[in-house]
């Protein structure tokens, strides 16, 4: 009894909703930037890498700035709904809570200003590179996304993997108000459940969700959480009987 007085009196559903919801409306503004920049057919007689990143020859210089600038503002607010899932856990565990914050601090240090970034200025810089020297664009721009891009995705994976991790565990162990099987409110089953997509071929509508996939993934989570925090709260709110 005494735990469940502690819970209701540390989670302010009100406020972790609203952290969620903005949360989302993120993810969905980051989405809005991977799919501008993922939006286009590839060409399949190249090999590789060539082949897989040919499309982004043909982005005009606005939809790179455009999709850059709505992953920079996305990123950061879709950490937000991270915040809300951290005050779901604290009253739980602090353990796996202060582990989700590490994701928190990643998303804003790392995220849109560094990953996002990064990335569309490789794309700018190999669109570039190709028109002045298409034999040497793609060897000097895997080393300029190695010097400049690589660091950051690896910092960023870490300290995602980190917060994933808490986030599951906490969640599937019991140390959270919902349900154990909400686990699967989790962003790599969100990206998974979206990954199969890209088996439909070489379209444009489906190579733009592919680059979506993670901030797909993301929605699917904070989603996922925002749908059994109604539940949850009014379960609370039933007299015991």
């Amino acid at each position: 009894m005494s735990k469940d007085i502690n819970i209701r009196t540390d989670i302010q559903w009100d406020k972790v909703s609203c952290l969620l919801k903005t949360g989302i409306a993120g993810a969905l503004i980051n989405l809005a930037g991977d799919m501008l920049a993922g939006w286009g057919v590839r060409d399949m007689s190249l090999p590789g890498i060539e082949g897989l990143v040919s499309h982004y020859l043909l982005l005009s210089d606005r939809r790179i700035f455009w999709s850059a600038m709505l992953g920079l503002v996305g990123v950061p607010v879709s950490a937000v709904g991270h915040i809300g899932v951290y005050k779901l856990l604290r009253p739980y565990s602090r353990k796996y809570a202060r582990l989700c914050g590490v994701g928190i601090f990643a998303a804003f240090t790392f995220g849109g200003s560094g990953v996002h970034m990064s990335s569309l200025a490789s794309a700018f810089f190999y669109k570039y590179m190709n028109a002045a020297s298409p034999q040497t664009a793609l060897t000097a721009s895997i080393k300029f996304a190695c010097y400049f891009s690589l660091p950051l995705y690896a910092a960023l994976l870490l300290c995602m993997t980190i917060s994933t991790y808490a986030q599951i565990r906490a969640l599937a162990t019991g140390l959270s108000p919902f349900p154990r099987w909400c686990w699967v409110f989790s962003l790599p089953v969100g990206a998974l459940l979206v990954s199969p997509i890209s088996l439909f071929g070489n379209h444009a509508v489906v190579n733009a969700i592919a680059v979506g996939v993670l901030s797909l993934g993301n929605i699917w989570m904070l989603g996922g959480q925002l749908l059994m925090l109604g539940r949850v709260k009014e379960k609370r709110k039933k007299p015991s009987t």
